[in-house]
């Protein structure tokens, strides 16, 4: 017999790793607070060290919680080495991060929404947003020079989903 309902099961195993970064800044505060009641400079700094460290991955994983879908769509997201690859029931492709010079967040009748990836010499790779493993996207989009994660965030929580471009490469300009 299982007392704690499976909702609640779900939420903490969906943020475990957020509790986990948690109990190291209360950790963090504690050795603070215990170097202040006993006036030692070593406790207090490593006690602000380790929250400050942990306080910034703390923001860190809680936009990668909030990113991740409930796998509900077909298929298979897979990050390698900067290589995104895709492997749906009818069509899989693969694009090198290096190469992909837009992304976009679009709605779609088929799933909630769809990540199109445009590449320099191909066609774009389509990504159920719930698609398993779609949550390695998140690593993979924070790689990317001057994308700004909580925009990334906001556009996946946003309901409905719109189109909306989160990425697109700068193009160098030439000057003479």
């Amino acid at each position: 017999m299982n007392f704690i309902r499976p909702s609640v099961t779900a939420h903490f195993r969906r943020w475990r790793e957020g509790y986990g970064v948690g109990v190291v800044v209360l950790l963090g505060a504690w050795l603070v607070l215990k170097g202040y009641l006993i006036t030692s400079p070593i406790y207090i700094g490593v006690g602000a060290l380790i929250m400050l460290v942990t306080l910034g991955i703390l923001r860190t994983v809680t936009l990668r919680t909030r990113f991740g879908q409930d796998a509900k769509a077909p298929g298979l997201v897979e990050v390698k080495e900067r290589q995104i690859s895709y492997f749906g029931t009818m069509v899989g492709k693969s694009v090198s991060l290096d190469d992909v010079t837009k992304i976009e967040l679009r709605e779609s009748e088929a799933y909630s929404a769809i990540w199109v990836l445009h590449s320099i010499d191909a066609d774009p790779m389509i990504v159920p947003i719930s698609a398993k493993g779609s949550q390695m996207l998140f690593d993979a989009f924070a790689s990317l020079p001057s994308v700004r994660l909580d925009d990334l965030v906001a556009a996946v929580n946003r309901s409905p989903i719109q189109r909306h471009v989160i990425w697109e490469k700068v193009k160098p300009s030439i000057r003479a």
